[in-house]
């Protein structure tokens, strides 16, 4: 197995000093971790693959040198969690997306007991709304100049066609449109007849600077609680509607969404949804930065265009400011959607389904190049631009699919990331960017030699249920800062990543462990966490238990309300 030329990441996790680069950016050379590349002594065979039985054979040092970049847990981390981790993550690279890599703790000498838990099931993944993986791999680069910060995302996701999204379909045999949204067909380990939709793979950040108390210790599990969307125990349309700030009369919503704590009246971790404080003090928390920022990289509502999409989460999970890359169109079943393609652009005013299914349309088609790409290829998006009213006359044929979601160029601080991905080969490639300093209220300030509270996740087949998530992780701008994921300086417009350290994170999958379960005594680390004395990293050293107790939550549908 050879490795990419880029470098790995420093080893700075072990505890020792790490020089710092100059004022400038400097010349200082990147050197690979400590201990150098040792060949292992299970080496991939000649047709470049390892089965289950010598990935669990090897030690973690040699399940790592299987990553493309430097495994990177926070230094924190006990040695236990992060040996478990090293054969977790070396096993889903070298195994591939399907390996669900929990059978590999059952030889650990230092586990405990667990055979009151039934891994058989856990290990195959065949529930309904589990995927069939629950660890993937996200290679990161970090890199700033004076103006702006860089990211660069790679993860392997070998399902064709995630830049599809959203389509209202014709289905001649019931006469009628048909939305096919999510979940996708393909993530669910068994087949299920009613997953036929089109769901856009994502990545996506949380990014604090410390304002909001217990962020860098639970990251994303302190942004959902009982009443969010697509969990048990969600809020009804119909109570968020008659909410006086999340419904009809002000916010005009119809779920809840992400929010922190600190929104809602009482102790600092308590969150009932509907308890949220005035706007005025709502106002008063955005001014002085007590939010989340959560730029996405969308494969199809926002790729297209080049742009990322900016949020941040605070009473609500709420778009920036101006206007983001997408609209939404209204359709019925029977009379179809409100607009099609232009025949000029796609000649039925409509691309077809069975190409959609089988992933004919190529994703690398970038409204920006479209002159290039026009004559060869029908878009798998619809734009502004090519907008129609629909005319059952040309559009209305079995398996004609529209999208529900025109794209549009980006205005204000929704417009302040940019992004460009590519799906090639199975992995996906994804830049985003965005100024240091926006301007804008609701973007944190980003400054050399500061330090920020930060993790990925990866999206795939479903809007909110099926991702996967990164622990809390330190993020510096700058070598020399004391972070566990470090941006390089550099001069000039943009980074040459192969000059740039990369870093391998663990990404799981997160059941339905919320922050309601969290600070409730059913979890028995429910104090410190209220006291703010434990990380998600605490709760449990074990990834195998970890995994076990979210995905019975996630059999259990436990409706915590």
């Amino acid at each position: 197995m050879t490795r990419e030329s880029r470098p790995k990441a420093d080893g700075h996790d072990d505890g020792g000093e790490v020089d710092a680069d100059g004022a400038d950016g400097g010349d200082t050379a990147v050197t690979e971790a400590d201990g150098g590349q040792a060949d292992s002594p299970h080496d991939v065979d000649s047709s470049g693959t390892l089965d289950f039985d010598d990935v669990k054979a090897m030690s973690p040092d040699d399940a790592a040198d299987l990553l493309k970049g430097e495994p990177t847990i926070p230094s924190g981390a006990s040695t236990m969690l992060r040996r478990r981790y090293l054969k977790a993550m070396g096993a889903t690279a070298a195994i591939g997306a399907t390996a669900g890599c929990l059978g590999l703790f059952t030889a650990d000498p230092d586990a405990p007991d667990d055979d009151d838990l039934d891994y058989a099931e856990i290990e195959e993944m065949t529930l309904d709304w589990v995927p069939k993986q629950i660890l993937k791999n996200l290679n990161v680069q970090v890199a700033f100049n004076s103006e702006s910060l860089y990211f660069r995302f790679n993860w392997e996701q070998p399902d064709p066609g995630g830049w599809y999204h959203d389509y209202i379909v014709y289905h001649e045999d019931e006469g009628e449109w048909v939305r096919h949204a999510s979940p996708d067909p393909w993530v669910a380990q068994d087949d299920h007849a009613d997953h036929i939709g089109f769901y856009e793979d994502r990545v996506t950040m949380l990014i604090g600077d410390g304002t909001v108390q217990g962020f860098e210790n639970f990251l994303g599990w302190m942004t959902v609680h009982m009443g969010v969307r697509d969990l048990p125990g969600e809020a009804t349309a119909e109570e968020v509607g008659d909410h006086p700030h999340l419904g009809d009369d002000n916010l005009g919503r119809s779920d809840v969404r992400k929010f922190i704590p600190q929104s809602r009246t009482g102790e600092w971790w308590e969150a009932p949804w509907d308890d949220i404080k005035p706007q005025e003090e709502l106002d008063e928390m955005l001014e002085r930065g007590e939010f989340i920022e959560l730029p996405m990289f969308r494969s199809h509502r926002a790729a297209p265009m080049k742009y990322g999409t900016d949020h941040h989460v605070l009473d609500y999970r709420h778009g920036d400011e101006g206007r983001d890359t997408f609209d939404t169109q209204d359709w019925d079943p029977e009379d179809g959607p409100e607009y099609m393609y232009d025949p000029e652009i796609v000649a039925d005013g409509a691309v077809d389904l069975d190409d959609l299914n089988n992933g004919r349309i190529p994703q690398d088609l970038f409204f920006e190049e479209r002159d290039d790409w026009l004559d060869e290829h029908d878009p798998y998006y619809i734009h502004e631009d090519w907008l129609v009213p629909f005319d059952p006359d040309v559009a209305e044929w079995d398996g004609a699919a529209i999208p529900r979601r025109p794209l549009r160029e980006p205005e204000g601080s929704a417009a302040d990331w940019r992004a460009d991905g590519r799906w090639n080969d199975g992995e996906w490639t994804v830049v985003m960017d965005r100024d240091l300093d926006t301007g804008h209220v609701d973007n944190i300030l980003l400054e050399e030699g500061g330090v920020y509270d930060w993790g990925p996740a990866v999206h795939h087949g479903f809007t909110s249920r099926w991702h996967w998530v990164a622990y809390p992780y330190k993020l510096g701008l700058g070598r020399g800062t004391d972070a566990d994921v470090r941006a390089r300086r550099f001069d000039g417009d943009e980074p040459d990543w192969d000059q740039v350290e990369t870093y391998t994170l663990p990404l799981i999958y997160p059941g339905q462990a919320d922050w309601t379960w969290l600070t409730s005594p059913r979890h028995r680390g429910y104090i410190p966490t209220r006291n703010a004395e434990m990380s998600i990293w605490d709760v449990h050293e074990n990834p195998r238990r970890m995994a076990a107790l979210l995905l019975g939550l996630e059999i259990g549908e436990e409706p915590r309300r």
